[in-house]
């Protein structure tokens, strides 16, 4: 027969963060089958409750019948700290979120700290130092760890169960990860399962230079269970949703792989129902580190539901890992799979699901390979933004997907360039696209980056019929096709910056129209957003009491679904033009289209049913460059103006916004006062601080003399880590809204 336990009263560290009410209590009064009693924690030390062998919140107010027996622990904090106050979050530095880390097992340096851990916790199986077999770990309150690694140590996990249940602090910081390996330890997970289910809680959490090995595992990651209050109250409110300007909703990632950490994954399946599923943030450049941030093999993953298959139900896929068979149902919203700062991933036979994106990647020159793989995505397969020109490669791969293969958005709100190879790949474009009738392969945009992960709007600003020429340049966009017959469009729309897009086709076959395009958001329906109106991030149900965005009701509803919809309408070129190289190859025109330089072995290669018109600044027919002028062949019509557009030098050599959303603007001055956008090239970071990390790189010739800064405190960049190839910071004035870098050149 139960008996009742009542929490009636907790003492907390810090009572000003919602955060702490679970994590950090210190004392606690309660009323068990009728009898009073109390628990007092030593300095340094938190209090963790056990009932019937799982972890529970203390909370005041809460309930539990007790089948065996229940314990109230006072164990050591091993960790207490927490971010800096992010940049947009207004928080106050003494009211920032703090991080009482508690978990029921901590091997520190390959020994495990017995006042830090709770093994009581682990039920079954067995354990040592080295590593746990058959064991099952069950905590259903908010911010515990499962088992945490750190200082080197090696931990080897076999045919265990993982459930954690209730929200995390901060997957930034793996607070709440059921397993996590931290400062170069290795974590060894063959045929287990890890089951989570609450806001801001990934299943696994890898960092600074660990390595997390998992084979024949299923990771499951599903959505809070909150009550709408509980939801809109979690501390940091920044790590609890998906940033808006990525143009999908979402709570969790089943993983995060920070700093120089690695995730390889064999004969898995991983899934969350919305945000991420196979997640790197603020990693460490490939070209440092040289180690894959992600190494997935022979896995399934993606965004939706997952259960042990049904006999007769229809799964949109099935994966048998351990003798089980389960069925996965894409839905949701979110990305499979993520890659910033420059980080490389690999994926090897892998099949991948999402409803919006298969990856993003953004900032610095990441990397991803696919090989011999299958890809759905209901929207844009691939997206990039604040790029550095990381380079997407699909080998020997399908993909398919509804609207586009590749978004690369740059210009105004934060410049970016991004390449993409297909060699053998086939590309299929389903369902109904209100953007293009044959799909769109590469699209190169003007960016509509709402901003920081702290913004929840985006106000439509699009006005490419009143751009100017300029001389501003970004680095080229590329994309190569090879090897293989593709159909789709590929268009070029920015128009704040001149910035080319490079086509080449080799040994391949091409589909579709090529041009220079002017771009405009759409809806789903394919009808006209117009400017002036405002997207709203879908911030959680309370009519509906929760903040599940997969949920039948009250699930997302927002206007994320239309950050980065846009259509296109051929027309002339300005700022963005597009070069067309082929190589052994043929082109079947579709559509009219305009093309600043095309590259041809023969006309010949070009074909059309219909009769079609390309205009061109410049046409290469076998090395030879043809005069202005008209050139026939078939129905198709090369029209050849190389009428040069003139444009002013604004001086402007890079522009974007901060994490804290300050505008700013890099330009560079001759000694006399003349702009001179060419004179440098910029290396930069926008970082979580809300500061501007950059190097200028001055063009052969010429020198950097000096640099003033309007709207922030220019000073020599000391920090290590990521940012420590970077010269110089900017820090924003407090009240700043823009701020403007000059550098004075001479030459």
């Amino acid at each position: 027969m139960s008996k009742l336990l009542e929490i009636l009263r907790t003492e907390v560290r810090n009572d000003y963060t919602t955060t702490a009410l679970a994590s950090s209590v210190f004392s606690v009064v309660y009323c068990y089958d009728g009898v009073s009693g109390s628990v007092e924690a030593g300095d340094g030390q938190a209090l963790v409750l056990i009932v019937d062998g799982r972890q529970a919140d203390l909370l005041p107010g809460g309930a539990y019948e007790v089948e065996q027996n229940f314990s109230i622990r006072a164990v050591r904090v091993w960790r207490i700290g927490g971010p800096s106050a992010a940049p947009w979050s207004g928080a106050k530095e003494e009211e920032k979120a703090s991080y009482f880390f508690r978990q029921a097992l901590l091997v520190d340096n390959g020994r495990i700290v017995e006042d830090a851990s709770i093994p009581e916790l682990l039920s079954g199986g067995s354990f040592d130092a080295s590593g746990a077999k058959g064991i099952t770990l069950n905590a259903s309150g908010a911010h515990f760890n499962g088992i945490l690694l750190n200082h080197g140590s090696r931990f080897a996990i076999s045919d265990s169960r993982f459930l954690s249940h209730g929200d995390g602090g901060d997957d930034l910081a793996g607070w709440g990860a059921a397993l996590m390996a931290d400062n170069r330890s290795v974590l060894d997970l063959t045929g287990s399962s890890i089951l989570t289910a609450g806001a801001i809680r990934c299943a696994l959490y890898v960092d600074n230079a660990s390595v997390a090995n998992v084979k024949d595992c299923v990771i499951y990651t599903r959505e809070t269970e909150d009550s709408y209050a509980e939801y809109a109250r979690l501390t940091p409110a920044m790590m609890k949703r998906v940033p808006f300007a990525l143009g999908m909703e979402g709570t969790v990632r089943s993983l995060n792989v920070m700093a120089d950490g690695q995730g390889r994954f064999k004969n898995c399946v991983v899934v969350s129902t919305g945000w991420g599923a196979l997640s790197t943030d603020s990693g460490t450049a490939y070209d440092v580190c040289k180690t894959f941030a992600l190494d997935v093999e022979d896995t399934l993953s993606g965004i939706g539901t997952l259960e042990v298959a049904q006999e007769g139900k229809r799964y949109t896929a099935k994966k048998t890992v351990n003798g089980v068979t389960w069925g996965f149902t894409v839905g949701g919203s979110g990305y499979v799979t993520y890659a910033d700062s420059g980080v490389h991933n690999r994926y090897r036979n892998v099949e991948f699901y999402s409803p919006d994106y298969i990856q993003v990647m953004g900032s610095g020159r990441s990397g991803s390979a696919y090989l011999n793989s299958y890809l759905q995505s209901g929207h844009v397969a691939f997206m990039t933004q604040q790029t550095g020109g990381g380079t997407f490669e699909l080998i020997n791969t399908r993909v398919d997907t509804v609207d586009a293969l590749l978004q690369i958005k740059s210009g105004a709100a934060n410049t970016g360039f991004s390449n993409l190879v297909c060699d053998n790949a086939k590309i299929a474009f389903s369902g109904a696209s209100t953007r293009a009738k044959r799909g769109i392969l590469v699209e190169l945009v003007e960016s509509d980056d709402a901003g920081n992960p702290g913004v929840t709007t985006y106000t439509i600003n699009d006005h490419p019929a009143e751009a100017k020429a300029t001389r501003s340049e970004v680095a080229d966009s590329s994309a190569t096709l090879k090897n293989g017959e593709y159909s789709g469009d590929v268009y070029n729309s920015i128009y704040n910056y001149k910035q080319a897009l490079n086509l080449v086709l080799e040994n391949a076959a091409l589909t579709g129209t090529v041009s220079a395009s002017r771009a405009v958001h759409v809806d789903l329906e394919g009808r006209l957003v117009p400017n002036g109106t405002v997207l709203n991030a879908f911030m959680g149900s309370e009519e509906y009491d929760h903040a599940n965005y997969a949920a039948e009701k009250g699930g997302m509803s927002g206007d994320c679904k239309l950050i980065g919809r846009f259509l296109h309408t051929p027309s002339e070129l300005l700022n963005n033009p597009i070069n067309v190289t082929m190589k052994n190859s043929r082109w079947t025109v579709t559509g009219e289209g305009w093309i600043n330089a095309l590259s041809v072995e023969s006309l010949d290669a070009l074909c059309v049913d219909a009769p079609v018109t390309l205009h061109v600044k410049a046409l290469i027919v076998g090395g030879e460059t043809y005069a202005d002028g008209s050139y026939a062949s078939g129905n198709v019509t090369v029209e050849v103006d190389s009428t040069v557009i003139e444009a002013e030098d604004n001086g402007v050599v890079d522009a974007g916004q901060t994490y804290g959303n300050v505008r700013y603007t890099l330009i560079a001055l001759r000694s006399d006062g003349t702009p001179d956008s060419k004179a440098f090239t910029v290396k930069r970071q926008n970082y979580v601080d809300g500061n501007l990390y950059f190097t200028l790189l001055p063009a052969e010739g010429y020198s950097v003399e000096g640099v003033a800064v309007e709207g922030g405190t220019l000073a020599k960049n000391t920090a290590g880590g990521e940012l420590s190839s970077y010269e110089s910071v900017v820090t924003p004035h407090a009240d700043a809204k823009e701020m403007r870098v000059t550098a004075t050149v001479a030459c």
